[in-house]
């Protein structure tokens, strides 16, 4: 009877992650981001710009493995993210477009999302930028009363533990004060583990009603406690 009982509960949470997960939107193909001028390769950025070249190379948007998906070669390296760079490199005093830390919530977003919104790249791990990072309340990346934005967490230039801008705890904590009560003082794991055990029931970038219920619901606590305790009884 027990097992009948976790199997049913599996079903459901399944279905709901089902139902959240096979949905299409629309985005831009990356191929209309395709820069009009020619780009220099960022070894010629190097010399001035150093430290973000040394930081640039540690993260997958400068291996050549990782950027294969892309199929726009341009977009391989700084024009990726920075305009007018072939004219700022050929003279100094002209000035490059506006940078990212710079622009709007929505400008950001347009830089990052032209490959991380893109189903055709990511496939399932694609990003829907209309989806609601919380379940309930109207926030997100576009279209929501409240706007997020990739680098209000994300590194632009770092990667691997770098790549966010604090450790996942005091990120979440940024905007949900009562978490550093509930999950800060009285689950301490979450210090010890950076954060992770937010994600462990809260989908970090959104998505549907449906598979965020499920996560945050039934879906993560019945995994790993309920199932677990038939199986070890």
């Amino acid at each position: 009877m027990k097992k009948l009982i976790v199997a049913v509960f599996l079903v459901i949470v399944l279905s709901l992650l089902a139902a959240g997960c096979a949905r299409t939107w629309q985005f831009t193909p990356i191929d209309s981001f395709r820069p009009s001028e020619t780009v220099p390769p960022a070894s010629v950025c190097q010399p001035c710009h150093q430290n973000a070249y040394d930081s640039w190379k540690k993260t997958r948007h400068s291996s050549e493995v990782h950027m294969t998906m892309v199929p726009v070669k341009k977009l391989h390296e700084c024009g990726a993210c920075h305009d007018n760079i072939a004219a700022h490199a050929a003279d100094a005093a002209v000035k490059p477009g506006i940078t990212p830390a710079k622009m709007t919530k929505t400008e950001q977003n347009r830089v990052c999302g032209k490959c991380h919104f893109n189903q055709d790249l990511f496939g399932g791990a694609a990003i829907n930028p209309d989806d609601k990072h919380a379940l309930f309340m109207s926030v997100g990346f576009e279209g929501k009363k409240q706007q997020l934005a990739c680098l209000d967490c994300h590194s632009g230039h770092k990667g691997g533990s770098e790549m966010l801008v604090s450790i996942k705890a005091h990120i979440c904590f940024t905007c949900h004060k009562s978490a550093i009560v509930t999950m800060g003082v009285f689950q301490p794991l979450n210090y010890l583990t950076f954060g992770k055990t937010c994600q462990a029931c809260h989908a970090v970038h959104g998505g549907s009603s449906g598979a965020q219920a499920a996560r945050m619901g039934t879906g993560v606590c019945i995994i790993c406690h309920f199932v677990g305790t038939a199986l070890v009884n």
